[in-house]
């Protein structure tokens, strides 16, 4: 059994996984200017260029928003897991979880990005690797060891 809760917290963990990996990245390999610039784009698209000038708020923003859209698409996949039982059973759990993160790289590329009117600097090789490793894959192996605790009757 999957249950939505599973998806909420698989979903901020990721959200946790894959916001340490964009500010990794950012900060040693792509040298941004602004801490978590990634995270800074998200406020933008709420506030329009103007919060730039406040970096601060505009990063606590943005990850506002990372967490919130993790915790929204945890809940999601949980509600696609408990109705497909290869996403809550090993090995094929990855290989959905690598479908999954394709898909909301899809999603947050391709239509919250232009619908925000924001312009993506971020590479492209960084958003790929970010959503299907460090987001999709954790969210669903998340998933899998719930499902293997449910079972367990552990929780």
């Amino acid at each position: 059994m999957v249950r939505w809760s599973d998806g909420l917290y698989g979903g901020v963990i990721a959200g946790l996984v894959s916001a340490l990996f964009f500010l990794f990245v950012g900060v040693a390999i792509v040298h941004e200017a602004v801490l978590g610039d990634y995270f800074v784009q998200f406020a933008v698209g709420v506030f329009g260029s103007r919060i730039e000038s406040v970096p601060l708020v505009g990063l606590l923003f943005g990850l506002f928003l990372h967490f919130f859209s993790a915790a929204i698409f945890g809940i999601f996949y949980a509600g696609m897991a408990a109705r497909f039982k290869p996403s809550w059973t090993a090995p094929t759990s990855v290989l959905c979880g690598i479908c999954y993160g394709l898909f909301m790289f899809f999603i947050t590329e391709d239509v919250a990005v232009p619908i925000m009117r924001v312009v993506s600097t971020t590479p492209l090789w960084e958003t790929i690797v970010g959503n299907v490793f460090f987001h999709g894959v954790v969210v669903s192996e998340y998933i899998t060891i719930a499902h293997r605790r449910h079972l367990a009757g552990l929780a």
